[in-house]
């Protein structure tokens, strides 16, 4: 449990993240004693979660009964949910997936109110590129791909593409299409930003020395040029100087990409994931622009949803694992029940392990990777808001993407935008609040700190400036804190030791997250389940 610090305290390590003004002027803004809407505060389960914290959890924990099974996955987020569809799919279905949450998903978590459904983190795929196997495999078998055109290219569910208009930006006044600013811009301006994007597209075309695609997805099928590997090295700001990228809407640009994506500000976030960002993706499909993107109102929980019914018979909720260790060829998982705090083990001939490595320097006995604290875990705020009325247009009618110029927030998501139904009738929208500034534990302090109604006060104060009237439309609004939303793409962490490292198989246990890419998405997390997967299997076959 984190110490409680005062309200100046609470102002002063908000600071950095840039909010600290915004939190004064919406108390002076704000005389009501609380909000004039319902607002609850969810998320995951932080109390069961620090349990693990406690050695004593792990220590005298008396598990009173024993079971045994061929595989234990841990954690029931995309990277374990994808293992356990690997090995269905390859004939295994003696295993089980623990999660301590009381649903799976992870960061691709969802809700649902009376008005419809939305994200509490990811919220869409980009269409996937070529080298994608995995992802395309996954789609074609959901009818999210729904066939080929005569030049072999992907023709994806239209339903599922996202519809038009995709983003918009709020700036000098009026919002406009796309992200990229473009009103008010400066010639020397418009020329950076063009010369810019020809730099990426020149990267995203790229191969090294080995052949490989300079920048793919995943990224561990990437070029191991060193021409490549070297811009691991420097961050994306000294990149951006480096090439005389110096002008203020590009540079406000990029740092809300690295935002974005990574929980993290351009100053942090190694070059070669910042340009991964841009140059990574490089989709095409029959029916669709390059690039696009599919989403569903409850975001990437609609991939969820599919894989719980695939492993419905597998999936153990409110399941916390409190210690893992190897005894001659098997593997003993103990667990405890987050309600009834009982004991019980599980032997197995192998353990995957798909939750984050902070979770398993605390849970694996003996373990061979000594390297967590050089992990970093970017903190997060989003809140599912639900509406009477859409927001005003002011310039543009509203876009599945809303972002504001002037906002330390990354706006919000319209999580009915794929309904063919009318518009003109309660919504929710899924806002995004990355604590990015900071160092991550000051921001996960002051991210726990503030109450209900200091977030909500906040957040509506936020809106207001692309929307005046919306607290007026609010129907209720509910939170969700992310104290480890996505793992941060530091400075020579993707292509460093460490990430190798966790890489690496310890025994019979085989890790699988997407903290081991060092980007927090679904086709990295994919990945590196159905590579843990395809391990295990053979390993299984040779045994």
């Amino acid at each position: 449990m984190s110490t409680p610090i005062s309200r100046a305290m609470f102002l002063r390590g908000l600071a950095g993240c840039g909010i600290a003004v915004l939190v004064s002027k919406t108390y002076m803004e704000w005389s009501h004693p609380s909000p004039k809407f319902p607002c609850r505060l969810l998320g995951p389960s932080k109390e069961i979660g620090h349990l693990l914290r406690n050695h004593n959890v792990q220590e005298t924990g008396k598990p009173t009964t024993t079971t045994s099974t061929r595989v234990t996955i841990v954690g029931g987020g995309m990277g374990g949910l994808s293992a356990g569809w690997w090995l269905k799919k390859h004939g295994v279905d003696d295993f089980v997936i623990l999660d301590l949450e009381q649903d799976v998903g992870g960061n691709s978590s969802c809700g649902k109110n009376d008005i419809g459904q939305y994200p509490w983190g990811a919220h869409y795929v980009p269409i996937c590129n070529p080298e994608s196997v995995y992802v395309r495999q996954f789609f074609e078998e959901l009818g999210i791909i729904q066939g080929h055109n005569d030049a072999g290219l992907n023709i994806y569910d239209e339903l599922m593409l996202c519809h038009e208009p995709q983003e918009r930006l709020w700036k000098d006044g009026s919002f406009h299409d796309g992200l990229v600013p473009k009103r008010g811009l400066q010639k020397d301006e418009l020329e950076e930003i063009a010369r810019f994007f020809k730099t990426v597209v020149d990267y995203r075309n790229a191969t090294g020395g080995d052949g490989k695609l300079a920048f793919a997805i995943p990224l561990d099928l990437s070029s191991q040029d060193p021409k490549y590997l070297a811009l691991d090295k420097i961050s994306m700001e000294q990149w951006l100087d480096d090439n005389n990228f110096r002008t203020k809407p590009l540079r406000w640009y990029v740092n809300y990409c690295c935002r974005d994506d990574y929980g993290s500000t351009l100053t942090n976030v190694s070059a070669w994931a910042g340009i991964h960002y841009f140059a990574g993706r490089r989709g095409v499909a029959a029916n669709s622009e390059p690039n696009s993107v599919i989403t569903w109102p409850q975001g990437n929980g609609f991939l969820v949803e599919k894989l719980k019914g695939i492993l419905s018979k597998q999936i153990q909720i409110g399941s916390l694992v409190t210690k893992v260790s190897q005894e001659d060829s098997r593997v003993n998982t103990t667990v405890m029940d987050s309600k009834t705090r009982a004991y019980r083990a599980i032997s197995s001939d192998f353990v995957i392990f798909a939750a984050p490595r902070f979770v398993g320097a605390r849970v694996i006995a003996n373990q061979k990777f000594s390297h967590s604290q050089h992990l970093s875990y970017a903190p997060w705020m989003v809140a599912n808001i639900s509406l009477k009325n859409l927001p005003d247009a002011r310039g543009l009618a509203p876009a599945w993407d809303n972002v504001s110029y002037y906002s330390d927030s990354l706006g919000y998501v319209m999580a009915n935008h794929q309904e063919i139904t009318t518009r003109s009738k309660p919504n929710v929208i899924t806002y995004y609040y990355p604590l990015s500034e900071n160092d991550p534990k000051v921001s996960r302090q002051a991210l726990y700190t503030a109450n209900p109604e200091e977030w909500s006060q906040r957040i509506v104060a936020d809106l207001q400036k692309m929307h005046p009237t919306i607290a007026n439309e609010i129907i209720s609004m509910d939170l969700w804190p992310w104290g480890h939303g996505m793992i941060r793409p530091s400075v020579g962490f993707i292509w460093g030791d460490v990430r190798k490292q966790m890489k690496d198989r310890d025994g019979n246990i085989v890790f699988a997250h997407s903290d081991m890419s060092g980007m927090s998405n679904f086709e990295e997390a994919q990945y590196h389940g159905v590579e843990a997967a395809k391990t295990v299997l053979a390993g299984l076959s040779s045994g």
